[in-house]
This record gives structure tokens, C-alpha cells and sequence, in this order.
């Protein structure tokens, strides 16, 4: 998996605007969304276009976004944190919070912020070489504004921390956020589609709109609320497996489930085919029409070279 830079800076539509907790957090909140421009080049940080970086500049979806997380008590783990439009709302309440950050520019800036606050710090490096368990002091909450061309490894590593990240409150591409909802069938069913629901229950919370952030993107965003845990009656090797098979049969589009996964996986068609009528699968189907449930009756009755 390739190490990428990681910076941002019924809940739902529904939910109201709440002020920042105190005066403090109020400026914080201003101080960290107002001259992004001007405070990127005195660091000299230029947003990478082909990273998808977009600061956040709206001081309103920032608070927005913290008012998720009410606990004061609940430990935070922020990914990316930029120029702290999140980080500072957060350190504010005084709860425990590290914040990791890849670019040492960045890093350097916010580390002076966070001064005045002892529970926050901040954490030099690529939160896809950490652990949960050294970032916070029991299960925590992840914050962040993911960049698009990083969002799939995060999210692998959210839901691949053994229970120490309880939930994870990220902006997204509402573009990926399809993707990651997406029914069988669609277009943007695919092989994510299917490693999130055996991983996770992921809700849409609210819309943001381009003029959000800078450099302001082409696409709208959204929050989405990601809550880990294993798809109900399977086991760890079960979902590896179906993992595996998913990406096998969804890595060629417009193919048969038959041929994509036979060419895959180096088997006969007609082993291929006895062992998808054994799940009671059609082997003239495709990939992207296949339900979780259905990838998993798959791999329990996979040949068992298949799926190790």
C-alpha cells in the first residue's frame, strides 16, 4: 500500500449549527479558517492539486463537524490535521486529542498552537505507519478531512485497528461516499463498496459545499460517520477472503463473474463455474451484482487455495 500524505485541515441534514463551547474556541475557530492562503505561503505550503488537498476555510462546518463529537471525555485522534480549522475547536474542550500530521511544515505551525493546550499534541508522521494504541489512551474517535486520493487507505486503516477506534467522523468526496454506499448493481458498486460493509456501518451526516475550502474543489463533500465492526456471523478469515474474491471479480468490469474470476485466479472455467453454482451464484453475472451475502457464501465454498 503507498504511504500518501494525509493533511486537511437520527444525526444528519437535519442537524442544527451549534455555537463553539466558549469565546476561546470561538476565536480558534476563526483564527484557523481566516488567511489560509496568506498562513500557507508563510510556511511554504503550496496544496497539492494531484494529492487533492483542500484547507477547510468555513469556521461554521468546522464547529459543525466538532459538535459530533460532544463528549468532552472522548479521546480524538485527528488525521491530517493542516492548519488546525479542526485541531483547535478540538484542543479547546480539553479533551485528549493527538493530531498526526505528515508534512513537517505543518506539523512545526500547529505544535506552537497547541501549546497552550496539555492534553493535545502532535504527532510527526504517516498516520498509515501508526496505531490506535500509541495515538490515544483507550478507544477514540477519528477526525478528519481526508484528501480523495488517500481516503480508501484510511479508512482501511480505521477499521483495521483491533477496536481501539470506536467511530471516525471524515469528510469525503460526496463522489466517494457514493462509491461507499453504493448498491449492487450501479456503477459505483465496487470492490470498496463491499470491504466497508463487511467492516463497518457508514452514515451520511451533511453536505458541504465546495466553497468550503481552499483551493476550493470542483466537487461537493460530505461527512460521513463511520462506526467499525465485523459484518454480523463472520469470521476474520471468512472476510479476508471475500475481500480477496471481490477484488478479483470486480477488477475487470463488463466481464462475468465466470471469466473475471477465472482469469483472476488462474483457474479452469470449469472449476469456476462448479463452484459458483455450489453458492447458488450464476456464473454469467457480474461482479458489481453480487451482495456481501452472496461474496461470502462464495468464500465458504471456495477451493481453499483461492482464498489464502
Amino acid at each position: 500500500m503507498p504511504r500518501l500524505a494525509l493533511s486537511s485541515g437520527s444525526r444528519g441534514t437535519e442537524l442544527k449549527e451549534r455555537a463553539p463551547r466558549d469565546a476561546g474556541a470561538a476565536r480558534a475557530a476563526g483564527a484557523a479558517t481566516s488567511g489560509v492562503p496568506a498562513a500557507l505561503r508563510a510556511i511554504g505550503v503550496r496544496p497539492s492539486r494531484r494529492l487533492g488537498q483542500n484547507f477547510l476555510i468555513d469556521p461554521r462546518v468546522a464547529e459543525r463537524i466538532v459538535a459530533l463529537v460532544e463528549d468532552p471525555r472522548e479521546a480524538v485522534i485527528e488525521i491530517g490535521p493542516g492548519l488546525g480549522a479542526l485541531t483547535t475547536l478540538l484542543a479547546a474542550t480539553g479533551r485528549e486529542l493527538t493530531a498526526v500530521e505528515l508534512d513537517l511544515r505543518l506539523a512545526e505551525a500547529l505544535e506552537t498552537r497547541l501549546a497552550v493546550w496539555p492534553a493535545a499534541r502532535v504527532v510527526r508522521g504517516d498516520i498509515l505507519e501508526q496505531r490506535a494504541e500509541d495515538l490515544a489512551s483507550g478507544p477514540a474517535t477519528v477526525v478528519a478531512n481526508l484528501p480523495y486520493s488517500i481516503t480508501t487507505p484510511a479508512l482501511e486503516w480505521i477499521v483495521t485497528q483491533g477496536g481501539r477506534v470506536k467511530r471516525a467522523v471524515l469528510m469525503v468526496q460526496r463522489e466517494y461516499a457514493q462509491r461507499l454506499s453504493a448498491k449492487p448493481g450501479g456503477k459505483e458498486h465496487g470492490s470498496i463498496t463491499v470491504f466497508l460493509q463487511l467492516h463497518a456501518e457508514v452514515r451520511v451526516l451533511f453536505r458541504v459545499s465546495p466553497g468550503a475550502f481552499h483551493p476550493r474543489p470542483e466537487v461537493d463533500s460530505v461527512v460521513l460517520e463511520v462506526v467499525p465492526r465485523p459484518y454480523p456471523g463472520t469470521t476474520a478469515e471468512e472476510r479476508a477472503s471475500v475481500e480477496r474474491l471481490a477484488r478479483a471479480g470486480m477488477g475487470t468490469r463488463r466481464k462475468t463473474l465466470a471469466n473475471a474470476l477465472g482469469r483472476a485466479l488462474g483457474m479452469e472455467g470449469a472449476v469456476v463455474r462448479a463452484w459458483l453454482g455450489a453458492a447458488g451464484v450464476d456464473p454469467e453475472r457480474r461482479g458489481e451484482t453480487l451482495t456481501v451475502d452472496e461474496w461470502i457464501a462464495l468464500a465458504r465454498v471456495a477451493p481453499r487455495r483461492m482464498t489464502t
